[in-house]
């Protein structure tokens, strides 16, 4: 197992491990392989217990009768074949129950071990959406929740179905093929040539039931994702009376997803015709061959002798049981394809080029951090940093240093720089070479610390359903310690409390989803307040924040930022130059020998 998590790269056993390639999902750690393939081994063995058993049924029903016979003839005293069938039937009732047990003890490891893959799938996925940088691109809601719920929840049924059933499949029918040669070789040769028919043709099944499974697992995905958008957008469409068009879009959709559903199915029935049949035709055969045999009309296929009852009722309690691994696989198949293209969407969910992970740091950082509380404007240097993305260079030998509470104005053109080096400070890139401090102390290390000590504005600030005074308290480690003035200071900092008394509600009217039923500026100016809540921060940090707002606004913001900055360090990045009034310093990204040298522009 541990060899095919390599296939696709260096994947991390603990989220945040995986720089430089997709962070896998759903992927067993080596005690979790252990444990599935011990559920497997507790089956083969339920399965091969099967033979002992066999050989007692077909001892009792072979021998008995000629031991009743010899009871009448007063050869075999009445007791001894009282004895003998007594110690049969318990024979037969002891293996039944360890078969019993062993199968639901397999069941029971195989069904806890793919319910903690699934648990802590889905903690995974959590972790990294939470960790990953404001400024990434993020999967549309509807599209995460698909993949949180449905895509997880397909990694279940094949860890529990499939992954156990290979080992079973591997040891199971080369017990019973042995146990059948020690009395027939043909029937044993019969049994070689019809079992491998099976995995052979729903391998075939299977490659057309995985690519069907990863195509109608992608037309959920973007039905979740468009049902979602199509609601939160219903006032839009009904405004551009795009309202049945959008209708007949859904229900289009809608039919695709199920006639991939029917596709899928079939399929599905497909298999399960051919494993009937390919089971089916090596039973009878091998059944024509005992009965012939029996006969006298077959004098072949033993070792010497001809076939007695006994031993051939031995190999006809033996095929079925030798067709039964084949047939849990091929049945579990279905789980496969669904099991592997989830798998194989969730790695793909977050690709690193566009989310950097941090990569693990030496313990000296973490105890440097732990020692660093943050009560005062931290001094940040960057120090010879090499940053690529997708094979191109961002930063090459980069060094800077930020002095603290100094307000540092980051300029370029889009793709120079600006976002990645906030990023860094953040802890949500990691330099390929060289040192991002943050006082003296790896900002990867000091990450949890700085982001409870930071403001921090983006361009497209994200408010969340619910009132606005809850958006606004989200800000702050105790709600309860907020007092009614906090609120409207923090407001009217942000130029937004005329906005907020003109609300039918004030403070408690509800907003929708990324503060629907405000404008864009309205949402802007929100989110000033909401970052003037946290007053104990030291760090201050902005990507792109008066963007696509019209000059009453931007200028409304600039004079917040300008009063958010006194005693911070702080670090924006625009395009805009009417922020260039509250930096005391500003770099231009386009030149990498301005930012190496750090000069300040005029």
């Amino acid at each position: 197992m541990k060899t095919k998590r390599e296939k696709i790269g260096k994947v991390a056993e603990d989220v945040g491990q995986g720089y430089g390639t997709a962070v896998a999902f759903g992927w067993p750690d080596e005690g979790e392989s252990r444990r599935l393939k011990r559920a497997g081994r507790l089956l083969a063995v339920s399965d091969l217990l099967w033979i002992a058993q066999a050989g007692l049924i077909s001892w009792a029903l072979g021998s008995l009768p000629g031991m009743f016979l010899a009871a009448d003839d007063s050869l075999v005293a009445e007791s001894d074949l009282t004895a003998a069938a007594l110690q049969a039937a318990v024979g037969i009732a002891l293996v039944a129950l360890l078969r019993v047990f062993l199968q639901n003890r397999a069941e029971t490891v195989a069904r806890q071990t793919a319910r903690t893959i699934q648990s802590r799938a889905r903690g995974e996925l959590l972790s990294v959406a939470a960790t990953r940088s404001p400024s990434a691109e993020f999967p549309s809601s509807g599209a995460f929740a698909a993949h949180v719920t449905e895509q997880v929840d397909l990694l279940g049924p094949y860890y529990r179905n499939f992954e156990p059933q290979k080992l079973r499949l591997r040891l199971v029918p080369l017990g019973i093929v042995a146990a059948t040669a020690l009395f027939s070789w043909l029937g044993a040769l019969i049994l070689v040539v019809c079992g491998p028919l099976i995995p052979v043709f729903m391998a075939l099944i299977g490659l057309r039931a995985k690519a069907a499974s990863e195509r109608q697992q992608e037309e959920l995905v973007r039905l979740s994702g468009s049902l979602l958008d199509r609601i939160k957008g219903l006032e839009t469409l009904t405004l551009f009376g795009a309202i049945e068009r959008t209708q007949q879009q859904i229900g289009d959709a809608g039919e695709r997803f199920r006639t991939g559903t029917m596709r899928v199915l079939k399929i599905a029935f497909l298999s399960s015709t051919v494993l009937e049949l390919f089971s089916a035709l090596g039973i009878a055969f091998c059944a024509v061959y005992v009965g012939f045999s029996l006969l006298g009309e077959i004098q072949v296929g033993t070792w010497g002798g001809p076939l007695t009852f006994a031993q051939g009722l031995f190999i006809l309690l033996l095929a079925p049981e030798f067709f039964a691994p084949l047939r849990a696989y091929a049945a579990a198949y279905h789980d496969r394809a669904g099991g592997l293209a989830a798998r194989e969407r969730l790695t793909t969910l977050f690709p690193a080029e566009d989310n950097p992970r941090p990569r693990p740091i030496g313990a000296d950082g973490f105890e440097k951090a732990g020692t660093h509380q943050l009560s005062s404007p931290p001094a940040i240097e960057f120090r010879s940093v090499c940053i690529s993305h997708q094979q191109r260079d961002v930063f090459k030998d980069f060094s800077l240093a930020i002095e603290p509470a100094e307000t540092l104005l980051l300029e370029g053109p889009s793709g120079s720089g600006k976002t990645t080096l906030i990023d860094g400070i953040l802890g949500f890139q990691e330099p390929d070479s060289g040192e991002i401090l943050v006082e003296e102390v790896p900002a990867s290390a000091l990450a949890a610390v700085l982001r409870r000590k930071v403001i921090w504005l983006g361009q497209s600030p994200r408010l969340f359903h619910g009132s606005l005074r809850a958006n606004l308290l989200k800000a702050v480690e105790t709600p309860a310690a907020v007092t009614e003035d906090d609120l409207w200071q923090a407001l009217q900092l942000a130029g937004a409390e005329t906005l907020v008394q003109r609300l039918p509600r004030g403070l408690e009217t509800p907003l929708g989803e990324d503060g629907f039923g405000l404008s864009v500026g309205e949402i802007r100016r929100v989110a000033l307040a909401r970052a003037a809540m946290r007053k104990d921060a030291v760090l201050l940090l902005a990507d792109e924040p008066t963007a696509s707002l019209d000059e009453e606004t931007a200028a409304d913001v600039i004079d917040g930022l300008r009063t958010l900055c006194d005693g911070r360090t702080a670090i924006i990045a625009t395009h805009d130059k009417g922020l260039r009034q509250i930096a005391s310093r500003r770099i231009d990204l386009k030149s990498v020998g301005t930012v190496a040298g750090g000069r300040a522009l005029a």
